[in-house]
């Protein structure tokens, strides 16, 4: 804080400083306490409320000082010649006067102090040092409010508490300093009698419009007043240049006799501000009895003290009286926009919840309350926050006439986030994201750019034509919020925050709120969700409630928070505010106000309009002040409901702003200017552009943005929507919305397509629309709106209008309109199928397909009925109904393809392609009509096939690549080409496989030269790098690309696909020594996505290799041969059982769990089986090794060699990642046979193949395996070290288990007999 040392200060008698003012007054030609516009008149204001607040804080001290010093008699004590000024320069007292005769006076900021004489009290006036005002600047700058604070010594004898006096006593302190201050302000003493012409005894009083003395004057003398010129009253207190005091002492009259008896010329009508003469005429009416005592006087000095603070802290506001507004010539209520009442705490809670969340965390926060209860103004107060921590704001408001389609809605809003970023960024940064969103979604970023159009903002110069929009057969739901988790997690980041507000969440549905809580608990950072609602218009199953209890079990800190109405303290500041006014002096007013709102704030703002409206409140300008009516207040009938006000406020506007309010509110909260637009070219609506004027100069509306406009408040649009009776409400959206739809029809409203649609479906629901043309017409109208409402990827609302096109249809429309009839229908099916409604999609295909005039119309819907067998697990009946397709298209499928068949399949295929590149095929004609059909329906015969059928993958494969061949490539082309190379690639010649890698290498670098692809490449991703990039790529690379395939397909709809990349991605992680721990918590979250789809299936999978990673790590105890129940059918569990068992060291358990794994079944014959025994070949060999060594079993001699055979090959194409595997399997058949020198080779060879290709659990296993060899030929201090090595890998890989045996051995090791 700031102190004004008293060492430097000046000390200036009050008296003289009040005579050279106002002899300054006197020279300058101005009159005394003239108010102006002039900047020394306000600055002499305020002068004097500084000193006048000084002097009554020492005047309230003074009672501690009763305890310990004499009393002064109360005329002694309120005495002008009692006080002293301080200022914050030394030569104030030496100063003359100038050229002019003026003396120089110090400004309003120099006080520093006020001191008494008698009781002897010094005081500092202080001001926090971050409130001290700079100086220079206008006159309007500088006048800016002081929030000052006062500082005492302590008396050393006092007790710091303040002496007690009684009212009567408190009541004559009140009178005196009333006296001081009106001579303090108006620099006119007491009159004596000599000097009073006439005047008796007076008090003053309000009385009617204009303040006058009582009705003790005599009318002549009430004339002669009026009458008597300023100036006379200055000559006479001027006397001698003493201001008084020279008549005072010629009067034969004591001060105190003088006091009791004087009559005060109104300060009202000395032009000084309104507000310092109610504080001195409510002091001067604290002498007045009991009976007659005004309910306004002042009943202690602190209350005054208060007020004169209050004066000080906001002087625009308090302390001068306002102009009249340019616009209209009246005094408004001045409302604090931007001030919150009452909600100190509330700030403070929503403050830190995003401070935390700026720190990495995402948080959400529900605000409950009426209507009108400062929700929305609340959650505003913290916009400057977030933009001070460079984050990012996004909101919306929903309501009752668009909440049939929030999830839209919701989606806008984060395509408008796009265009945020590009506002708040620079080129280098939007660089930096878009190269940060390209790296997350790669192949599927059409994905993203379908959902969400702005993404274009962000990079400029974005090729659109190579983000073509795909609306899929697969994208839902499901797929949206996974496209924006991973659209949050890029833009969403501690140093740029995302507050997401949406506002009227009871409005929202179940899909919508959803999607909010998959965002949020999708691994989304700095995102902070803020809800509002009304709580008494949700039921306790609102889907809210759900969203809380899911954000809350997901570990998402939540804060539930419910607004009241203000308190009548707060609203009596609120009110207090408005009117310029003493918050003491509103009070009745704010206790009526109160009873009639309950303290709602919209509904405060709206009573106060409508009492100015109904000039029950009114601002008197003879008074310079509001005055109201409290008894007729109190008897206004408002129904405690704000739209009784509103509407009955709306029913007084002319008919153009009516009939304007009642378009507007048809429409929601929010209504497009282009809407504004072709209704005006009607004539029914030609002045409707007239009335939006008039409803925005009256409060109702305002524009936002460039091409809205939105009502200030939800209950406004409630109120105009109230203008139109119920009875005629559908027909009036009805009627708006064939306006509309006939302005338009023809042109592109692609904008407003919702909203005629919307408005027309009220005279649908209700049978208005009856000619046959017209329902066809509004059929197609909805069908569009379907359409784009299936473009954003919105499905529900999708649905919604294709069933209303359907509705519109005649009965017989398969007949009269067929063409219209089949493609309604299966956008309806896709629809439904996209919402996952798959029941209601079937029946619908089953009407298509009983319906349909031939195959080719057929073909759309038995895809989709395919993918809808297929997400069921109905894997035969799938299967079938693909064959059945195929053949009717003219495929011959063989029931059965044996090795021998796929053998010579594979050999002629491989001779078409064998001059194949990447020039030659994107150089082929693109596939047209039932050639395209043909390789889609084989696309899906090849998936359902890998489940059900796996031997007849290699001839759909082979077959799909020979239909590309011969007929030209499509995207179908390339899940071809890579089926076939994962089934080549599983051949023993290393010439062979590097070829089928190339094929499978070819098709992934043409898949970037298709637009339409992202319902492909969750797929792509899947058979490449789980079958065949493991032959030609580091396999770390495999990992990567494996999760990139199951965001694709989540993001895509394809979420077998996308699960089954999971699986493989979880499989080949742990082959290429991804750390336990990292693999573990991939698993997690895989389940968690899983979980939310309802896939047992895969979660079943996942579920093995989350066992093994726990046994691994050392999580569990149980018996590594336990596994699930609905995990036992699957071969997949033997795998599992047998790598288990090996790495914990049961040789014999491990073989025969990998025996009958490899020939318990039909996949001994698959594809597949060879892929799975590739990778697993090593533990087979080297896990024979150390059964031979224990019991030499004659079978088991030929299989180290046998996978050692295999190993080479498989180096032979990828020495990255098999060259360690036959180091290491050498070693140990090395080891085995005595060939010491050369195991000991082999074993470094292992270690540092192993360590160059990153495979730190194989490194360990090569140390492991080294320092056994180095204990069996008696070198322990090689072994040692080995084990040292071993263990320090397994526990960099994460395996305590592991690290445990390898503890053990060291531990072994130092025993004397070893």
């Amino acid at each position: 804080m700031t102190h004004h040392s008293n060492s430097s200060d000046s000390l200036f008698p009050l008296r003289k400083w009040i005579e050279r003012e106002a002899l300054n007054d006197q020279i300058s030609g101005q009159p005394i306490a003239g108010f102006g516009d002039a900047k020394e008149k306000r600055d002499m204001i305020l002068r004097k409320t500084i000193i006048a607040y000084g002097m009554t804080e020492l005047l309230a001290h003074s009672r501690a000082h009763h305890s310990i010093a004499p009393s002064p008699s109360v005329c002694e004590q309120f005495s002008l010649d009692n006080f002293a000024i301080r200022f914050s320069f030394s030569d104030v007292a030496e100063a003359a006067a100038g050229a002019s005769g003026q003396y120089y006076l110090p400004g309003w900021k120099d006080i520093t102090g006020v001191d008494m004489i008698s009781p002897p009290i010094s005081m500092n006036i202080l001001e926090p040092s971050y409130l001290c005002d700079n100086d220079g600047g206008d006159v309007e700058d500088q006048i800016v409010g002081r929030y000052l604070e006062v500082e005492f010594p302590i008396f050393p004898d006092a007790d710091g508490t303040a002496f007690a006096v009684s009212q009567s006593e408190e009541d004559v302190r009140c009178h005196s300093l009333g006296i001081i201050l009106y001579e303090l302000f108006s620099h006119i003493a007491p009159l004596p009698d000599e000097g009073r012409a006439g005047v008796k005894k007076c008090s003053i009083k309000e009385d009617g419009p204009t303040t006058q003395l009582n009705n003790d004057f005599s009318r002549e003398s009430a004339h002669q007043r009026k009458k008597t010129k300023l100036s006379d009253y200055t000559a006479f207190v001027t006397k001698e240049n003493t201001f008084g005091h020279q008549a005072v002492e010629e009067s034969q009259e004591t001060p105190c006799s003088a006091f009791q008896r004087t009559p005060y010329f109104p300060l009202i009508e000395l032009r000084f501000p309104s507000s310092v003469c109610l504080l001195i005429r409510n002091l001067l009416e604290c002498q007045s009895d009991n009976d007659n005592r005004p309910d306004d006087a002042y009943d202690s000095l602190e209350t005054v003290s208060k007020d004169l603070h209050l004066l000080l802290l906001d002087p625009n506001r308090f302390l001068f009286d306002r102009k009249p507004t340019p616009e209209n010539g009246y005094i408004q209520l001045m409302y604090r926009k931007h001030k919150l009442y009452g909600r100190e705490n509330e700030v403070s809670k929503m403050t830190d919840a995003f401070c935390r969340v700026s720190g990495g965390k995402s948080e959400a926060f529900f605000i409950g309350g009426f209507s009108g209860s400062g929700k929305s103004r609340l959650v505003n107060s913290l916009t400057a926050r977030v933009d001070v921590s460079d984050g990012y704001v996004i909101t919306h408001k929903f309501d009752q006439i668009s909440k049939e389609r929030p999830l839209l809605e919701i989606i806008l809003v984060f395509n408008d986030l796009c265009l945020l970023v590009r506002k708040k960024r620079s080129q280098h940064d939007l660089l930096a994201i878009f190269n940060e969103l390209m790296e997350v979604f790669g192949a599927d970023f059409s994905m993203l750019a379908q959902l969400l159009p702005n993404i274009e903002a962000i990079s400029p110069n974005l090729d659109r034509s190579n983000h073509a929009k795909e609306v899929g057969d697969r994208m839902n739901f499901r797929s949206v919020c996974f496209i924006l988790q991973r659209f949050m997690r890029v833009v969403s980041t501690k140093s740029h925050p995302v507050m997401l507000f949406l506002d009227d969440i009871q409005w929202c549905d179940d899909s919508a709120l959803s999607l909010i809580e998959g965002i949020i608990c999708g691994g989304s950072s700095c995102l902070f969700f803020v809800g509002s609602y009304r709580s008494n218009e949700v039921r306790d199953n609102h889907a809210l409630f759900s969203l809380i209890d899911g954000l809350n079990s997901s570990g998402v800190p939540t804060t539930k928070m419910s607004l009241e109405g203000l308190t009548p303290d707060d609203l009596n500041t609120m009110i207090s505010d408005a009117m310029c006014m003493f918050p003491r002096i509103c009070e009745n007013l704010s206790d009526i106000v109160f009873q009639k709102t309950k303290g709602n704030p919209f509904f405060v703002l709206e009573f106060l309009r409508s009492l100015v409206d109904g000039a029950l409140l009114e601002y008197s300008a003879k008074k310079r002040r509001w005055i109201w009516d409290e008894d007729r207040i109190s008897a206004m009938d408002v129904m405690g409901n704000v739209l009784a006000l509103l509407s009955s406020k709306m029913s007084g506007l002319s008919e153009s702003t009516q009939q304007f309010l009642k378009v507007a509110s048809c429409f929601g909260i929010r209504m497009k200017e282009s809407v504004v637009e072709y209704l005006s070219k009607s004539p029914e609506y030609s002045s409707i552009q007239s009335g939006l004027e008039h409803a925005i100069a009256e409060g109702f509306m305002i524009k936002v943005e460039t091409s809205d406009f939105k009502f200030v408040h939800d209950k406004v649009r409630e109120a105009a929507y109230i203008l139109i009776p119920d009875s005629e409400k559908n027909e009036f959206h009805y009627g708006l919305g064939m306006t509309l739809y006939l302005i338009t029809n023809g042109s592109d409203v692609d904008d407003i397509i919702f909203s005629i649609a919307d408005q027309v479906k009220y005279g649908i629901d209700h049978s208005l629309v009856q000619s046959p043309e017209l329902r066809l017409d509004l059929a197609k109208l909805n069908q569009m709106a379907g359409i784009k409402a299936a473009e954003c990827s919105d499905h529900s609302t999708a649905r919604s209008y294709l069933n209303v096109a359907l509705s519109l249809l005649p009965t017989d429309h398969w007949k009269s309109h067929y063409d219209r009839s089949l493609r309604l229908c299966f956008l309806l099916a896709k629809s439904a199928y996209s919402c996952g409604d798959v029941e209601k999609a079937h029946v619908i295909l089953k009407e298509i397909l009983n319906n349909a005039h031939c195959l080719m119309d057929k073909l759309d819907a038995y895809h989709l009925v395919v993918l809808i067998m297929y997400d069921k697990e109905a894997t035969e009946e799938a299967y079938t109904t693909v064959r059945d397709v195929l053949t009717q298209l003219g495929e011959t499928i063989p029931n059965v393809f044996s090795l021998q068949e796929t053998k010579v399949m594979t050999e002629t295929t491989s001779k078409m392609l064998s001059s194949i590149s990447e020039e030659s095929l994107l150089g082929m004609e693109e596939m047209e009509g039932k050639s395209q059909f043909l390789l889609k329906f084989y696309s899906s015969i090849s998936v359902v096939a890998l489940v059900y059928k796996p031997d007849m993958v290699p001839y759909f494969s082979c077959r799909m690549v020979q239909l590309t061949m011969q007929h030209g490539k499509c995207k179908h082309s390339l899940l071809g080409f890579v089926q076939y190379a994962a089934v080549g690639c599983g051949h023993n010649t290393v010439t062979v496989i590097q070829e089928f890698c190339r094929i499978g290498k070819l098709a992934m670098n043409v898949l970037k030269h298709f637009d339409s692809r992202a319902d492909i490449v969750s797929r792509l991703y899947l058979i490449y790098y789980a079958f065949v990039a493991s032959y030609s790529e580091q396999i770390q690379s495999s990992v990567n690309n494996l999760h990139r395939g199951f965001e694709c397909g989540m993001a895509s709809g394809d979420t077998s696909s996308g699960f089954l990349n999971a699986i493989h991605n979880i499989r080949i992680s742990l082959n290429a020594g991804i750390d336990l721990p990292t693999i573990f918590k991939k698993i997690e979250y895989f389940l968690e996505v899983m979980k939310s789809h309802g896939n047992s299936l895969a979660m079943t999978h996942l579920s093995l290799h989350r066992n093994t990673i726990s046994i691994l790590i050392g999580k569990t105890c149980n018996d590594y041969t336990e596994v699930q129940n609905s995990a036992l059918k699957f071969p997949a569990s033997l795998y599992h059982k047998a790598v288990r068992a090996f790495w914990i060291g049961h040789s014999e358990r491990c073989h025969h769990f990998f025996e009958k794994f490899d020939g318990g079944g039909k996949i001994n014959d698959s594809w597949g089986s060879r892929h799975q025994r590739n990778f697993y070949v090593l533990y087979y060999g080297l896990n024979a090794l150390k059964i031979i060594r224990r019991t030499s079993p004659h079978k088991m001699k030929a299989v180290p060699r046998s996978a050692l055979k295999a190993l080479k090959i498989f180096a032979g194409c990828s020495r990255w990642n098999f060259q360690n595997k036959v180091h290491l399997l050498e070693a140990g058949i090395f080891s085995h046979e005595g060939r010491n020198a050369e195991a000991k080779a082999s074993y470094a060879a292992a270690i540092t193949s192993a360590r160059s290709s990153r495979f730190i659990h194989e490194q360990g296993l090569a140390c492991e395996m080294a320092g056994f060899h180095y204990k069996k030929i008696g070198d322990y201090i090689s072994a040692r070290a080995f084990f040292v090595q071993a263990k320090e890998c397994y526990a960099q890989w994460g395996s305590d288990v592991k690290v445990d045996s390898i503890t053990n051995q060291l531990e072994i090791l130092q025993t004397p007999s070893a």
